[in-house]
């Protein structure tokens, strides 16, 4: 029969833990742990690229509201633009200010006046048209501005007759007055149906036409 104090243990035989077993001991819930963090930034992270993305997607959508509404806003200027000047472009166009000039009816105008005015004599010349410099700038948008300059000589029988030429030949379209230089002739005061004065004047007839596109050169 064994000695009760052969089976007791020496207390210097009984095993100590150390703090590689504390690690052990603790790791599971350590790795735990590290995986709610991981899963937590990953989520942080996602709540902020989604933000980002809204953020993103809500300025895009400001910004083309506020382009939409900028053109709208354009588009009414223009309509009311087009309400306001639309009858006095209609009025310069029917005028014979804006569109392609008109030779004709001005020859035919000179003719008429000449008759009606009973004047003595009437001739003319037409330069070609040229496009008219500005002192200054002025916005004509897409339109410029030409003159085409004709001297007329015309036999007059009193003064106001070249009064009552000039106005009526503003009603074949637009022009401005050069210069107009009168003189006396040799012919009695009593002679008739003979020209006492002779009138020599420039005008410049102007229209408003389309500025000309250049042409596109053909590559070789």
């Amino acid at each position: 029969m064994a000695k009760p104090n052969a089976l007791r243990r020496k207390p210097s035989d009984a095993r100590v833990p150390t703090w590689r077993d504390e690690i052990g001991m603790i790791a599971p819930s350590a790795r735990l742990c590290a995986g709610v963090l991981g899963a937590a930034v990953l989520l942080v992270g996602a709540a902020t690229w989604s933000g980002a993305r809204q953020a993103a997607s809500l300025a895009q959508a400001a910004q083309e509201r506020g382009a939409a509404a900028s053109r709208f806003q354009n588009v009414e200027s223009e309509k009311q633009d087009i309400a306001i000047y639309q009858p006095r472009f209609a009025e310069l166009q029917a005028g014979g200010l804006i569109g392609d000039e008109n030779r004709l009816a001005w020859i035919e105008s000179i003719k008429s006046i000449q008759l009606t005015r009973k004047l003595v004599s009437a001739s003319y010349d037409i330069d070609v048209q040229q496009p008219l410099a500005f002192h200054s700038p002025m916005a004509l948008g897409d339109y410029q501005l030409r003159g085409s300059r004709m001297r007329v000589e015309l036999g007059l029988v009193h003064e106001l007759d070249l009064f009552h030429f000039i106005d009526d030949l503003r009603g074949a379209g637009r022009f401005t007055v050069q210069d107009c230089k009168l003189k006396r002739t040799d012919a009695p005061a009593e002679s008739i149906g003979v020209a006492r004065l002779t009138a020599n004047c420039t005008l410049v007839w102007l229209t408003l036409g389309a500025t000309p596109q250049p042409i596109a050169k053909e590559s070789p």
